[in-house]
């Protein structure tokens, strides 16, 4: 063979040799048999048959972005011998009628996110599947404004307000105010970022337009419409009328009734309060509908359309799926991403315990639920003492329990006794609250199904006491909501305490809560706060803390245990369209009824609101902050920092000194709240009135109706009750300061023989003299020297309410006349005159009754009046 040959000619040659040697075989066959066969083909006629090829995916169909109703589409490019058939398959369920090389899915909602979808593609000798492509469904986050700016006209040196309102499909609702002097070129104002902007105006400021820029956590950035302000001047020698400024007020929500409440993946708040599903911002300041409405039903649908009846406890997964425990409609519920309600196993207002599919299956009572490792949920099906697993499919099977009791052992054998609360470890562990067998439980997974139940912790006895321990020597009374995070179960139980238990080693510790106090309502640290015991709502926090939700409020607990409320039921101006939450709640001034008011050294307006059970504190800038108190809360007089403290019965009477610390009469007692918002109480009862001198707790007063600190920093008390004016030193020593307590009279005069009938409101002047309003009713003025040897009444002021003196001992004060002022030559004239209705502006302004009074400033005073907070700006 030629060493140059090509490999190809070689192969031709070896061909044509094997050829050759065909034939010269057949012709000796034909030599040696002496027969002649019929004539053979020749070697190039031999057919050779076509080579088959299985298919073989060269390009896999590629993951698809679209938005909620938009189609997507997938393709695939696949090589093998023809013909090549396609079926396509969406989760690996095969798609009826997708047969072709593409395939183009219908308008996509928000459960299509995460779908996978593959193409199998086949021909005669072999099939191949195609790798999967994932289906990502932006749902459009849907900003509305409900409210846009309006024009304002204020006059020169009074507060303009715009407002504008919006609501979110979803995220959290952020504003920025813009302000711009010709509607072309606009800059952000700095820290203007709440619902209300509001500025104290200036004649310069007259034509300048305000609007705001709205977006839904960055999302849908939409902008209001521009508002203009005119600022006109007062004419000189003018009184003007305005309200005080105060941004960042809303309404609150209903948060009634709460249950069951599960951390969202951005660190919101997923609850439910009494037949509704709502959202509580990662910021603590927003509530939001997610799904159902006031009343009770079992309506699938959209969200505003869906109804529930008390359902308490809910779960979610990871594509923003929600599952409710629909406890009173006996059903296991399902509210999908964007909203839409259906309901998953079970059927409404039919109670049992059999297994099944979808409206097969029967509940009765189920609370507690959460989902698994595995995708599926774990019900604590109460009424019926089982625990249930239910797939998202609607498949309901009895994972553990038989009968009523306790037991543990295998699963079909155990027992249980009014399950509450259930948590799933990642290894697959269910861990049940077993309420009424004061246990916590633990199923034990064994691959795919449950193993044994075991009992983790609690003796199953309940007392007073619950002693922590490890393991069955604790005691766990009537354990409720739980969570688990990494290997710390954390439990509320029937006693206002947080439990934790470490799975490993079973112990049992005490986050917080007061066995000596017992459970109630109070903020607070590991041993003053006071937690409900009818409370189940509770989940997992930033921080390592805890979010609570009961039949009062919505709490959180910090890592180390402190407590601290976020929402009450009972706050003022609740409403069921309310967004706000406690921090932001209005005033609820009463009418013609006197109330404490005060201004400190940093010039806060401060206001003791007697509806809302709180001292707040409104900035220059008229931002509200809480100095104490604790709306809802029912402990009676409580000592702590901020909502930790409670009040009796808030007063009329408030006062600041010198430093910025608060005075407040409450009940018969008197509060001091410190810089630092810490309250105490360094004189008197707020439980037991009388008439005694001495040393803080042992001194007793009889309401409280003025308050005013001195130069020396002595509190001064108007004692209504006892007839006496009483002084409070910074020891809390109590003395008699004016007037013999029990002898009701007005008799001026040396001190020693002076009389009071009923001292109120007091006010210190400049000169160190002390001004009190004494009358039953409304009363006279009467004036205690600065050397507090003899007691004068003031002609000219009659039927007086509130008092205040100004660095230049002007003496300014309500009556049914209006608002008076009295130079100090005793000249009296009336400002503002008394109306039906408070009328604002420079031009025949009217107040109501004054039910508070302070100096807010040189020729400015602050009070109110007709349930609203005013400013009143002299000439």
């Amino acid at each position: 063979m030629n060493p140059s040959m090509t490999q190809t000619g070689r192969a031709l040659a070896a061909r044509e040799f094997l050829g050759a040697a065909v034939l010269l075989l057949a012709s000796a066959l034909v030599g040696c048999s002496g027969n002649a066969d019929p004539p053979q083909p020749a070697a190039s006629a031999i057919i050779v048959p076509p080579v088959v090829k299985a298919p073989l995916v060269t390009t896999s169909p590629a993951d698809q972005t679209v938005q909620s109703g938009q189609a997507a589409t997938f393709s695939v490019v696949a090589s093998g011998t023809a013909p090549l058939s396609y079926q396509w398959q969406r989760n690996g369920t095969v798609i009826a009628g997708a047969t072709g090389a593409s395939y183009t899915t219908p308008a996509t909602v928000a459960a299509d996110n995460s779908a996978l979808f593959t193409v199998v593609v086949s021909n005669a000798v072999g099939s191949v599947t195609s790798g999967a492509a994932t289906l990502t469904v932006i749902t459009p986050v849907t900003l509305t404004i409900t409210q846009q700016p309006a024009d304002t006209s204020v006059v020169a040196g009074a507060a303009a307000s715009f407002t504008v309102a919006a609501s979110c499909s979803s995220g959290t609702l952020g504003i920025q105010w813009q302000r711009s002097p010709d509607g072309v070129t606009w800059t952000d104002i700095a820290g203007a970022t709440a619902p209300t902007f509001s500025v104290v105006t200036v004649t310069g400021d007259s034509g300048a337009q305000f609007r705001a820029n709205l977006d839904c956590s960055g999302k849908s950035p939409a902008t209001s419409t521009a508002a203009t302000l005119t600022v006109t001047t007062a004419s000189p020698g003018t009184l003007n009328l305005s309200l005080l400024p105060i941004v960042g007020l809303r309404d609150q929500a209903d948060i009634s009734q709460s249950t069951a409440i599960d951390q969202d993946p951005g660190n919101s708040f997923t609850f439910i309060s009494s037949n509704r599903v709502q959202r509580l911002s990662a910021d603590l300041t927003t509530v939001t509908p997610v799904a159902g409405g006031q009343f009770s039903g079992s309506a699938d649908g959209a969200a505003a359309n869906a109804s529930f009846n008390q359902p308490q406890g809910l779960t979610q997964d990871a594509v923003g799926n929600i599952y409710i425990a629909d406890t009173a409609n006996q059903t296991i519920r399902r509210i999908a991403a964007d909203g839409t309600v259906t309901t998953l196993a079970g059927l409404a207002g039919s109670s049992g315990s059999a297994d099944g599919t979808g409206n097969v299956a029967r509940f009765n009572q189920p609370r507690g639920i959460a989902i698994g490792p595995d995708g599926d949920l774990y019900v604590a099906d109460n009424s019926n003492h089982l625990i249930r697993r239910v797939t998202t499919a609607g498949v309901v099977t009895t994972y553990a329990g038989s009968t009523i009791g306790y037991a543990d052992g295998v699963p079909s054998a155990a027992k249980f006794q009014f399950p509450s609360g259930v948590a799933v470890a990642a290894n697959g562990d269910v861990l049940v609250s077993d309420s009424s067998n004061n246990r916590i439980r633990r199923i034990v997974r064994s691959g795919n199904v449950a193993g044994t139940v075991q009992t983790l912790a609690g003796d199953g006895t309940y007392s007073a006491t619950d002693a922590d321990g490890l393991g069955t020597a604790a005691a766990i009374g009537l354990p409720n909501g739980m969570v688990l995070r990494g290997n710390t179960l954390t439990v509320r139980d029937g006693l206002g305490l947080l439990r934790q238990i470490d799975l490993t080693t079973a112990a049992v510790t005490t986050l917080t809560g007061s066995r000596v106090l017992g459970e109630g309502f109070a903020d607070g640290d590991t041993s003053t706060a006071r937690i409900r015991d009818l409370g189940v709502g509770l989940t997992a926090a930033p921080n390592g803390g805890f979010m609570l939700a009961d039949d009062l409020a919505l709490r959180s607990v910090s890592a180390a245990g402190v407590v601290h409320t976020i929402a009450s039921h009972a706050a003022a101006h609740v409403t069921p369209a309310g967004v706000g939450t406690l921090d932001q709640m209005p005033f609820s001034l009463a009418l013609n009824d006197p109330q404490g008011l005060t201004v400190d050294p940093a010039g806060n307006v401060v206001v003791a609101d007697q509806a809302t059970e709180t001292v707040r504190r409104i900035s220059p800038a008229g931002v509200v902050t809480l100095a104490a108190g604790l709306t809802g809360g029912f402990e009676g007089s409580v000592d702590g920092v901020g909502s930790a403290a409670q009040f009796a019965a808030l007063g009329y009477a408030l006062a600041s000194d010198s430093a910025g610390v608060l005075w407040v009469a409450d009940n018969f007692g008197l509060r001091r709240i410190g810089t630092d918002n810490a309250t105490t109480q360094p004189a008197g009862s707020t439980t037991a009135f009388g008439a005694v001198d001495g040393s803080g707790a042992i001194a007793r007063f009889n309401r409280i109706f003025g308050l005013a600190v001195g130069p020396s920093g002595n509190v001064y008390a108007g004692d209504a009750g006892n007839a006496a004016v009483r002084r409070i030193d910074s020891s809390g020593n109590v003395t008699t300061y004016a007037g013999v307590m029990g002898q009701s009279a007005q008799v001026d005069g040396a001190i020693a023989l002076a009389r009071f009938q009923a001292p109120h409101q007091v006010a210190f002047a400049p000169d160190g003299a002390l001004y009190v309003v004494d009358g039953v009713l409304g009363g006279v003025i009467r004036r205690i020297a600065p050397d507090g040897a003899s007691v004068s009444t003031l002609a000219g002021a009659f039927s007086v309410g509130s008092i205040a003196v100004d660095a230049a001992g002007t003496i300014y004060f309500g009556s049914p006349s209006g608002l008076q002022a009295m130079a100090p030559g005793g000249a009296v004239s009336l400002l503002i005159p008394s109306g039906a209705a408070v009328v604002l502006g420079s031009t025949n302004p009217r107040l109501m009754n004054v039910d508070g009074l302070a100096i807010l400033g040189p020729k400015k005073l602050v009070m109110l009046s007709g349930g609203q907070i005013l400013v009143a700006t002299l000439p």
